[in-house]
């Protein structure tokens, strides 16, 4: 049984039940006070009617007449024929003689001389007094007629059932329409949720009421974005993931094969030494390429698990630490490297800032030719520090600047493979720059050369977390 049914159901029962007890109690009510204004009514009429039966034989009795049975018949049955009209039988008891009765009434003598109201037997209201004193040996007793209050209570009985009939259908239907209404947004959620599951993530709940279903609805919405986005997120780093598997496992294999044939002719007879010499060398360059690889990879892998603490890093100590580590690549290239620092300090992390030199500056190498310079600049730029590599290389075009941040893109193959490159260089620098919440630029011409610089922070601005 779903939700709406069972709310239906129960308030259904619970209205009904309740109506009903409380219209009985009502109706029972109704009825007592009608029973006792009745009584209240007959013991009146019965004192009057006594009263005047009194009146009556003391007026007899001060004209010097005698009171006995037939002067007591005559006077009770004056009374009796006056409220016959009325449904009012009289009988006029004599110590516990009858004296007088109508013809309808019981010759029983009441066995209780009160006020009740006989509800088993016939439906009629018995009273019985005895007269003021010196007539105190005479009881009269009065019946009424009170059929007429049962029948209106039967007919007020039927016409409660007959409502019943009726306003229960329509109660069930108002019921079943308000219910349906009120859990509406639980359907439109239900329904939200089942899309969800079955992989709709851009589903939402468009509901702007302004009660809790609003706000839940407000809340399962921002759930939902944020299930969205971590989703995305995952399959982002997943495909990133199978796509740097998917190229590295292209990247080894020219690597292995090549190693693997140089071992092979390693291991043949009759080769001289000059061969051996050459063949080891491409083993060499080899096996340094992968050594790069993997150290890329394993930076690329840090940065996205990691948290960039900074500090305050000088920049001359920076642009020294990047000169003496490519010192080496530098001189065998044939090419100058001119360091230029506006700034004393920036704000970072020193060794990963000095990563992104290094790359940069490689790269530069790799596009530079002999005779030719790389700068190395440090300046500031609109309350910025900006760190710069220039190089006056054969530069780029600007699909080739679009792509370049791309893992394992290569500008020149042929170049980056003598190199020992994996195409991961400016990659790393991307996730360098986005580690330290840096704009990264790369501005480029072929025959004219690449300027590649990130904004940071100066030491006298705010610290920004990730």
């Amino acid at each position: 049984m779903r939700f709406w049914q069972k709310t239906l159901l129960v308030v259904l029962l619970l209205f009904i039940l309740t109506l009903d007890v409380s219209v009985i109690m009502i109706m029972k009510k109704s009825w007592h006070l009608n029973m006792e204004r009745e009584i209240q009514r007959a013991s009146s009429e019965q004192a009057l009617i006594a009263n005047n039966i009194y009146e009556n034989l003391n007026s007899i009795k001060s004209r010097g007449m005698s009171i006995n049975d037939t002067v007591l018949f005559d006077v009770a049955r004056s009374y009796a024929d006056y409220y016959r009209q009325q449904g009012i039988t009289l009988q006029l008891w004599d110590q516990g003689q009858l004296v007088y009765s109508d013809e309808s009434a019981t010759k029983d003598m009441p066995v209780i001389p009160n006020e009740h109201a006989d509800e088993e037997t016939v439906r009629e209201v018995i009273i019985s007094k005895e007269l003021p004193a010196p007539y105190d040996h005479l009881l009269l007793t009065y019946r009424r007629d009170i059929e007429e209050l049962y029948a209106k209570q039967a007919e007020l009985n039927r016409y409660f059932v007959y409502i019943n009939f009726i306003a229960s259908p329509l109660l069930i239907i108002l019921l079943y329409i308000m219910i349906r209404q009120l859990t509406k947004p639980l359907r439109l959620l239900s329904n939200t949720t089942k899309n969800i599951a079955e992989g709709n993530y851009g589903e939402r709940v468009t509901l702007k009421n302004n009660d809790e279903f609003g706000e839940l609805a407000q809340n399962f919405n921002r759930m939902a974005e944020a299930v969205e986005r971590h989703v995305t997120e995952l399959s982002a780093m997943a495909e990133a993931k199978q796509r740097i598997v998917d190229n590295l496992a292209h990247e080894l294999r020219t690597p292995l094969t090549s190693m693997q044939g140089f071992a092979q002719y390693l291991n043949s007879a009759n080769i001289g030494e000059e061969e051996r010499m050459t063949a080891s060398g491409y083993i060499w360059s080899e096996t340094l390429r992968l050594k790069n690889l993997v150290f890329k990879l394993l930076d690329l892998s840090i940065l996205s698990h990691q948290p960039v603490e900074r500090t305050h890093v000088s920049v001359v100590d920076l642009f020294e630490s990047v000169r003496r580590t490519e010192q080496g690549n530098l001189e065998m290239a044939g090419i100058k490297l001119v360091l230029q620092a506006e700034i004393d300090s920036v704000w970072g992390d020193r060794d990963l800032l000095a990563s992104f030199l290094i790359n940069c500056i490689e790269n530069s190498i790799h596009a530079s030719s002999e005779g030719s310079e790389i700068r190395l600049l440090a300046y500031e730029q609109n309350s910025t520090a900006v760190l710069e590599v220039r190089d006056f290389g054969r530069g780029m075009s600007a699909k080739q600047v679009d792509l370049a941040f791309e893992p394992f893109y290569r500008v020149d193959n042929a170049r980056s493979r003598v190199h020992g490159g994996a195409g991961l260089g400016l990659s790393l620098c991307r996730q360098i720059a986005e580690a330290h919440q840096a704009m990264l630029f790369l501005e480029s011409e072929e025959h004219i050369g690449t300027t590649i610089r990130i904004n940071l922070q100066l030491h006298n601005n705010n610290l920004l977390t990730r």
